[in-house]
C-alpha cells in the first residue's frame, strides 16, 4: 500500500513538456501499410527511384557503414547541379529538418511567422514548438496565392514568411512578381522568406537565381518526390553563404546519413531518368484533369503532381472504397477551403487509367 502510495506522489511530480508542446495536436500521417498499393497520397514517384541508387546502395560495405558521413565529396556534385556555390547550400534530414533549422536559426519565441493556408503542415508545427506567433492568411476561394493579403499582413513583429511554390495541397503556383514583392517588403520589416520548392521538379521554375540578390531568401528543396527517394529523407536549404553558415552552426553535423549520400549522388548521376518521369506527369496532367471533369467532377488548376478534386458529401466513402481497391488518395475534407476534397497525385498513364476506372465505378453506384 505504501509502495502504490509513492508510485502516486511520483506520477504527480513528472516533468511536463512545455506549454506549447502541451497545446499542439500531435501529427499523424497514414504511413502504414502502403507499400503494396498504387500510392497516390503522398505525392511521392510513383514508379520509383533511378535504378543507379539501388545499384549504388548494394555495394556499400561495412567501412562505410561505421565511419561517421562526410559530406565534402557531396556537395560541390549538388551544386554544380544547382549552378550554385557549396557554400550556399546545407543538407538536411529531409526538407522538414531544412524548415525547423530556419525556425530554430532566425527566430525568437513571440515573433511571427506567416502562413498562407491551407499549405504544408510541418511550417505550423515547428512554428508551434518555437512559440512563436503564427498568422494564417486564407488562400484565394479559387485556390489561387493571396499575394494581396500576404503583403498586407507583414509587419515589423513579422520574421518569417512562408511561401510554398507550388504549394501542397492546392498546386497553386506563384508568379516570380509577387514572390519579389513578398521578398522586398519582408526585407523591409527585417523579415525573411522560406520559399519551399519541393515539387520543383514538376513546375520547373525556381526563385534560386534571387538568392544572390535577395539576403533574406532561403529555398529548400528536397529528394523524396521527383527524385523518388522519400525513404532516405535528403532535403537541402539554399541561401547567401552567411545565412548557410548560420544554419549550419545551429544545426546537428550528422544530420544526413551515409547512404542518404550515396544515393542521391547515383540520383544526380541519372538525371535523365527523372526527367522522363517529370515530363510523363507533366503530359499526362491536363489529359488527366479533362477525364476527371468528364466525370461530372470539379477539379482545380494544378502545378505540380497531384490534383485537388471535389467530390463533396461522399468524400470519405469515395477514399475508403478506392483503398479497398488498392488505391490511396488522400482526403483533404479537414482543410480550409477543401471541404469535400480529395487530392490525387499524378502518375503514369496507366496509374491514371486505373484511378478512372475505379472512380467511374465507384460515382456509377
Amino acid at each position: 500500500m505504501l509502495f502504490a502510495k509513492s508510485l502516486v506522489e511520483k506520477s504527480d511530480k513528472m516533468v511536463k513538456p512545455k506549454d506549447a508542446v502541451q497545446k499542439m495536436s500531435p501529427y499523424h500521417p497514414p504511413t502504414s501499410g502502403r507499400g503494396k498499393k498504387l500510392r497516390l497520397d503522398f505525392n511521392e514517384n510513383t514508379i520509383g527511384c533511378s535504378p543507379k541508387v539501388i545499384r549504388a546502395l548494394q555495394k556499400i560495405d561495412s567501412n562505410a557503414m561505421s565511419v561517421y558521413p562526410e559530406y565534402e565529396d557531396f556537395k560541390p556534385v549538388l551544386a554544380k547541379h544547382l549552378n550554385i556555390s557549396p557554400s550556399e547550400l546545407i543538407l538536411s534530414n529531409g526538407t522538414d529538418e531544412g524548415i525547423k533549422m530556419i525556425i530554430d536559426t532566425f527566430m525568437e519565441g513571440g515573433e511571427e511567422i506567416i502562413i498562407p493556408t491551407p499549405t504544408f503542415a510541418m511550417f505550423k508545427f515547428y512554428a508551434s514548438v518555437a512559440e512563436a506567433k503564427i498568422t494564417e492568411v486564407l488562400y484565394n476561394e479559387d485556390l489561387s496565392f493571396p499575394t494581396d493579403k500576404v503583403l498586407a499582413a507583414i509587419n515589423p513583429n513579422a520574421k518569417l514568411v512562408v511561401l510554398v511554390n507550388p504549394n501542397n495541397p492546392t498546386g497553386t503556383s506563384i508568379a516570380e512578381e509577387d514572390i519579389i514583392a513578398i521578398i522586398k517588403k519582408a526585407s523591409e520589416n527585417n523579415a525573411i522568406v522560406l520559399s519551399d520548392e519541393a515539387y520543383y521538379g514538376f513546375y520547373e521554375k525556381s526563385s534560386i537565381n534571387l538568392i544572390k540578390k535577395y539576403d533574406n531568401l532561403f529555398v529548400t528543396r528536397t529528394f523524396s518526390k521527383a527524385f523518388g527517394l522519400a525513404g532516405i529523407r535528403l532535403g537541402y536549404t539554399l541561401s547567401q553563404k552567411d545565412n548557410i553558415a548560420a544554419l549550419a552552426k545551429a544545426g546537428s553535423p550528422y544530420n544526413v546519413s551515409t547512404l542518404a549520400i550515396i544515393a542521391a549522388k547515383a540520383a544526380l548521376d541519372d538525371v535523365e531518368f527523372v526527367n522522363k518521369y517529370t515530363q510523363e506527369v507533366r503530359d499526362n496532367t491536363d489529359w488527366f484533369i479533362e477525364e476527371l471533369s468528364k466525370l461530372g467532377l470539379s477539379v482545380f488548376p494544378t502545378d505540380a503532381n497531384f490534383v485537388v478534386v471535389k467530390i463533396g458529401e461522399k468524400c470519405g466513402e469515395v477514399c475508403d472504397t478506392l483503398k479497398e481497391k488498392g488505391i490511396l488518395v488522400r482526403n483533404r475534407t479537414r482543410d480550409p477551403l477543401l471541404e469535400g476534397c480529395i487530392r490525387i497525385t499524378i502518375g503514369t498513364k496507366e496509374q491514371c487509367d486505373q484511378v478512372l476506372r475505379e472512380l467511374k465505378t465507384i460515382l456509377g453506384k
